[in-house]
């Protein structure tokens, strides 16, 4: 009597259970990275009107996503969107294009690649994570400022118009997301991640 299944065939069911299974792995990895891209886009539009630099919630958005998402999701979602907006969509706060990018605000958009680093490491216990927002935000700056001085001049009252304006904002947006990371005790990081 022959076997229902032979060995070559079940080997066959295998292989193509493992690829679909891969294949619904990248898949919502894809989703959860477009779904960072929005979160970034929809951030950058709820903005306070200040010059040169305007006030959104970008900074929030970026360290909800460092902290819930994976760190492949979380790198995939900043990349895209930066190359979206260098490639001309109106992703950023007032438009896109790489003259967008190299403009006054630039450095603030370049400041949220280190700063990712420091907000994916943001899922320690305790004051640690506090610290690594808190981190995350001084790169920020950092790199906003010194880019915003190369662009409109190092005359100018840099930290008033580039960093004074936003610490009280981002400070509590850090407390916000730290409170959510203790509320949460892992629960939404795991489910992410296990996408």
């Amino acid at each position: 009597m022959r076997p229902l299944f032979s060995q070559h065939r079940f080997q066959n069911l295998s292989k193509l259970s493992v690829r679909s299974e891969v294949a619904a792995v990248v898949l919502r990895r894809v989703v959860l990275s477009l779904a960072g891209v929005g979160l970034l886009t929809l951030s950058a539009k709820v903005q306070v009107p200040f010059y040169p630099v305007p006030m959104t919630l970008q900074t929030m958005a970026l360290m909800a996503i460092g902290c819930f998402f994976s760190r492949s999701v979380a790198w995939a979602s900043l990349f895209s969107y930066v190359l979206l907006g260098a490639f001309g969509l109106p992703v950023f706060a007032k438009g896109g294009g790489i003259a967008y990018v190299l403009g006054p605000t630039g450095g603030y958009i370049l400041g949220f690649l280190p700063a990712m680093w420091l907000f994916a490491r943001a899922r320690a216990a305790k004051m640690q994570s506090l610290a690594a927002l808190f981190g995350g935000v001084v790169m920020i700056y950092a790199c906003g400022v010194a880019w915003l001085g190369y662009s409109i001049g190092w005359d100018k009252p840099l930290l008033a118009l580039g960093l004074f304006p936003f610490v009280a904002g981002d400070v509590a947006k850090a407390c916000v997301v730290w409170g959510m990371l203790w509320v949460d005790r892992g629960r939404v990081g795991r489910a992410t991640r296990a996408w």
